[in-house]
């Protein structure tokens, strides 16, 4: 798995405002074709696809999905995010792997949603998870999981932590802004 370094336009994603989006019934969405257009306008970018959970009650969690779209691969990013809420399916809420699951589900949804420009662009498209390889930490369970899900489904290798920037910064800022 390649390492990439964290661009600093998304490192201090936690330090400023979540981007205006549309609130319909708890949930939060943007605009699929704003979003295409975006990446259509900007050739030269890098496109990051991000995903995090929180549970925030016994019996609810609250994901985020984002797009994280780096100009020119140096110059800065925009982020377009979404959040949508789910029942807690984990027997042992330590080990949350069917909520990791359903964050794979999420952003399997959100590539699919943006396809037809995302596989045109298919070197410039990275898929991040904030899933950790580490077996000390509870989100570990799902990594053989998610990772076949998602190489299987999209054909891209997707980003774990700690190299997942877009999941464990941007999206990480969706799900604990809620």
């Amino acid at each position: 798995m390649k390492k990439t370094k964290t661009p600093k336009a998304l490192k201090n994603i936690n330090k400023k405002r979540i981007p205006k989006a549309k609130l319909q019934k708890n949930e939060l969405t943007f605009d699929v074709q704003e979003v295409k257009q975006f990446i259509e306008n900007n050739p030269d970018s890098k496109i990051y696809l991000g995903v995090d959970s929180v549970r925030v009650k016994k019996n609810k969690v609250r994901y985020a999905c984002v797009v994280c779209i780096h100009y020119a691969g140096h110059q800065g990013a925009k982020v377009f995010g979404e959040i949508s809420y789910g029942e807690v399916q984990d027997a042992k809420l330590g080990r949350p792997i069917n909520r990791m699951l359903e964050e794979v589900n999420k952003v399997i949804e959100l590539y699919s949603k943006l396809e037809d420009v995302l596989i045109e662009r298919a070197d410039d498209v990275s898929i991040h998870l904030d899933i950790n390889p580490d077996k000390s930490a509870g989100s570990s369970i799902a990594y053989g999981a998610a990772k076949g899900m998602i190489e299987g489904t999209i054909g891209i290798e997707p980003t774990m932590k700690p190299e997942s920037f877009a999941a464990s910064f941007a999206a990480d800022r969706y799900c604990n802004k809620g």
